[in-house]
């Protein structure tokens, strides 16, 4: 964004600061003390702002009493960095404008102490507004936050509340300020890409420039002591977010560690880095004491991860992620907070995937129950047919017990809801005792306890990647596809009788 469209610059506030812990450090205020809306407004004059038109606004803007969305991008800037940075070696200068390293939304419910993330991939493929189809990293380079936020909102259907963009400089301030970042690394890693270079196992703490070319790492290479030789995680992007978003505990932790529940640390961290952060215009020092003041206790092994799942395809000759809707729709639905309650306690239609297959044989059936449950709410793709069945089935991922029961509900069968591993949506199979589908749900009364039968597995293909949850299940992180986190990330903790941090 030229500067001609930046408001003059106002202050950072302590969050800003902590909004860095990966390009995003979120609000989690658990960091903040008494004294410190009094600080942020001395300081809130020194703020960068970009004037953003796509920001939606709250009914109770400052009170910290409802539910928001932070969009928080690292921008692929070297701006504030030394001549002689190693984040400047080996960087395009033929590119114009800002691009997007990093994007994610942090969700947070100060009424629930909920904080999710939910993280994009860079080479995301999505319609951008006024473009043409593109990876979602090059909406901030054509239109800056205005056409990322529309990019996001036409795509995804999630609104963003507030906007905080980093660079690189931000990033390593932060990490330097709490005397970096302790790592157990199990086996040498490296990246001549982005200049990570762990030589020894064991725990490394991890520097401003270590810590930098560690989360910014999608070419990590690992040494296999048993093979004797270097491995790639083949993950790239992926492998990255799941780095970063384990990054970003650890972050978490170590300011903690480090006293930033003080408020005189606090303030010193208020202080680290303002040239490096840019926020919205509407973002008040108010919002986000108030936001502090609800997440004050937040323990930072709460903070629940989501990753969109995706498929490996080509796009004019390029590498692309296209996303897996269907199992998509129940980890947007939490970021949209419609359909959705925050306590995750309730499963609407409106965010549930279906398909209809006939598996009865009999005329248009599968056409007519999908339409029927197009009119109910759900969201539904093409019917086609099946195999014969007996008996109707309703086929589940598992951690999507509460929709397939919805759905169930909604069938004039006595379906058996199956758990399948490979299933990319709910989907319904209709048997010879299917009647209809019905527009009113049935009382739970009816609802078929979900049966323990799991469908035969086969392993998942490297390049299809379901969503991610790193933390332990709730509620609402039981609605949600759930798989092994996705390329090489560290071991939370060292073995016992190791001492890391």
């Amino acid at each position: 964004m030229s500067k001609s469209s930046e408001l003059p610059r106002l202050r950072r506030t302590w969050p800003q600061r902590f909004l860095i812990a990966f390009n995003s450090v979120f609000i989690v205020g658990a960091l903040i003390g008494a004294g410190t809306l009094a600080y942020a407004k001395r300081t809130v004059g020194d703020i960068n702002r970009y004037r953003i038109s796509g920001i939606a606004t709250l009914e109770s803007q400052g009170l910290g009493d409802q539910p928001r969305n932070f969009l928080i991008v690292g921008a692929d800037s070297d701006d504030g960095l030394a001549i002689n940075d190693p984040a400047r070696a080996g960087r395009d200068k033929t590119v114009g404008g800002v691009r997007s390293d990093t994007i994610m939304i942090v969700r947070l419910d100060p009424k629930s102490g909920q904080a999710k993330i939910l993280s994009f991939p860079r080479d995301l493929w999505v319609d951008i507004p006024g473009k043409s189809r593109n990876r979602i990293n090059a909406a901030l380079q054509f239109g800056g936050p205005d056409l990322l936020i529309s990019t996001i909102k036409y795509n995804f259907d999630i609104d963003i509340n507030h906007y905080v963009q980093v660079n690189f400089a931000g990033f390593q301030e932060l990490v330097k300020l709490i005397g970096g970042v302790p790592v157990y690394f199990s086996s040498p890693v490296r990246d001549a890409n982005s200049g990570l270079n762990v030589e020894n196992p064991g725990c490394t703490t991890l520097d401003e420039n270590g810590a930098l070319s560690y989360v910014r790492s999608r070419h990590l290479k690992f040494y296999d002591a048993d093979r004797g030789k270097w491995v790639s995680d083949p993950t790239g992007d992926l492998g990255r977010i799941s780095r970063q978003q384990d990054f970003i505990k650890r972050v978490l932790k170590r300011a903690i560690n480090q006293g930033a529940r003080n408020p005189a640390k606090l303030t010193r961290m208020v202080d680290v880095g303002i040239q490096n952060i840019t926020l919205d215009q509407g973002t008040t020092p108010g919002d986000l004491v108030a936001l502090g003041q609800a997440f004050r206790t937040f323990d930072p092994n709460e903070l629940q991860t989501f990753s969109l799942p995706v498929t490996d395809t080509t796009k004019g000759g390029a590498a692309v992620l296209e996303l897996v809707e269907g199992e998509a729709e129940p980890i947007l639905a939490m970021f949209r907070g419609t359909g959705v309650p925050e306590d995750g306690t309730t499963v609407l239609p409106s965010m549930i995937a279906v398909r209809v297959l006939n598996g009865s044989g009999k005329s248009n059936q599968a056409a007519q129950a999908t339409e029927v449950l197009a009119a109910a709410g759900f969201k539904m793709d093409s019917p086609s047919s099946a195999s014969a069945l007996a008996v109707t089935e309703v086929r589940y991922r598992p951690g999507q017990e509460a929709q397939a029961a919805l759905v169930a509900r909604h069938l004039m069968a006595r379906p058996v809801l199956i758990a399948d591993p490979e299933a990319s949506q709910i989907t319904v199979i209709t048997g010879d005792d299917f009647v209809v589908a019905l527009p009113e749900a049935l009382d739970e009364s009816v609802v078929p306890v979900p049966t323990t039968t799991t469908a035969p597995t086969t392993t998942v293909p490297a390049t299809t990647v379901a969503s991610t949850v790193t933390t332990t299940p709730t509620v609402a992180a039981q609605t949600t596809t759930t798989t092994e986190v996705v390329g090489f990330v560290p071991q939370a903790a060292p073995p016992p009788g190791v001492v890391c941090g």
